[in-house]
This record gives C-alpha cells, structure tokens and sequence, in this order.
C-alpha cells in the first residue's frame, strides 16, 4: 500500500455516464493528494462502496439511474456519518440547493467546471469549507436575496449577531456574497491576504457558524438599526 495513502483525501466517484465518471477518476487519480476509492454507477452500488471504503469526499451525481442524488443523502450519512459530500450535475441546480443543503451538502460542482477547480473544490470541502462552482454567483446571489431558502441557520430572535460585525468585516462579506474568494476580495480591497483571512475567520467566529455560506444566510435576516 502507498505510504502516504492515509494522508490523501479519499474520494469516491458517483456518476452514470461512463465517460464522465471514467474522465473523474482519471483526473483525480493523477493528483497526488487524492486516493480514488472507487467509481459507482448507481445509488446502491454508491451505498456499498461508501461502508466498504469511508471515503472523505463523495462526488455525487444528481440524476442516477436507480434513485436522486438528493435522496441518497441521508442515506450516505446513515453508513458514514462523517461523509463530505460534493453535489456534482450537468443541468441547472437551483431547485435543487435548498433541499441539499438542508441535508447537509458542503459543495456544488457543474459537470463543465475545469480540473483545477474540481481539485479546488473537494480540497476546500475536504477542510470544513462550502463550495460551490464558480458559474454559480446565480445561486449566492439567490441565497444573498432570500430567494433560495434553507433553515439550517437560523439567528437569534432577540439580537442579531451580524450587528456585532465591524465595517471592513461587513465589506469583505459583502464581496463574499457576490461570489468571490479571498485572493480576489484581497486584491479589491489593496490588502494582504492572511488579512483577508484573518477578518473571515472573525466573521464566522463573530457569527458562530462553520462556513462562509452559513454567514451568508445569516447575514441576509433583517438586521436591527
């Protein structure tokens, strides 16, 4: 066995259409971080794969032939409570991230985003983090605006945390809303990085939420003047 199996990320791939899931693992398996612990063509194959190998990431399809994505969730936590899982589709998601996320989904990845972002993306996930493609701004913005909903946050109703929030903390998250990482809010804003670090690890902790999407949806509940 590979020496530094237990270091990499292990990651199983979930897609019907063989030459996209073929084309994943081939990409992944050529990343030296990453362990591909299988491919599954079906939500019961997804299943046994998922309790023989605890994967870290499951990048799971939408549409499998046996059963949604979506309903396999809860599923995938049932055999494997620590399971991270990447929605990964070819068609427009928006009816779809609502109830996902309510299930416990960390990422989003359309099926035309480039390998580097699908390595960003599972890496990011794979560290606590909320993902989602970068041609999804639609979806944040939707999320930002309260046209999306999901319930997984919810603010106290007697003060809300965001009033705590300093004004470059409410800049930087305003940049985050429109979809944009820390490298890019660094260079808008002239500063350095680790200080655009250093002010989303705040606004979270101020926040007391796990991810910048968490912060999003509380930031978008009425605030008191």
């Amino acid at each position: 066995m590979d020496t530094d199996y237990y270091n990499k990320i292990k990651v199983l791939v979930v897609d019907d259409h063989p030459v996209v899931g073929h084309g994943t693992v081939s990409l992944l398996s050529s990343e030296p971080c990453f362990s591909v612990v299988g491919m599954a063509i079906s939500g019961q194959e997804c299943l046994q794969l998922v309790a023989e190998n605890k994967p870290d990431i499951v990048l799971l399809d939408i549409n499998l032939p046996d059963t949604s994505g979506i309903n396999l969730i809860e599923k995938l936590r049932e055999v494997h409570p620590q399971v991270n899982i990447i929605m990964f589709t070819g068609q427009d998601p928006g009816e779809y991230v609502a109830d996902s996320l309510n299930k416990g989904v960390q990422g989003f990845l359309l099926k035309d985003c480039s390998g580097n972002e699908m390595c960003l993306a599972i890496k990011k996930v794979n560290n606590g983090e909320v993902y989602f493609s970068q041609s999804m701004g639609y979806i944040l913005k939707k999320l930002v605006t309260g046209q999306v909903f999901t319930n997984k946050v919810t603010p106290s109703d007697t003060e809300n945390p965001c009033n705590n929030l300093t004004p470059r903390e409410i800049d930087i998250l305003e940049f985050i809303a429109k979809g944009m990482q820390n490298k890019e809010i660094a260079a808008k804003l002239g500063i350095k990085l680790k200080t655009v670090d250093c002010h989303v690890s705040n606004i979270l902790s101020k926040l007391e939420v796990n991810s910048r999407l968490e912060a999003l949806l509380i930031w978008n509940k009425p605030r008191s003047s």
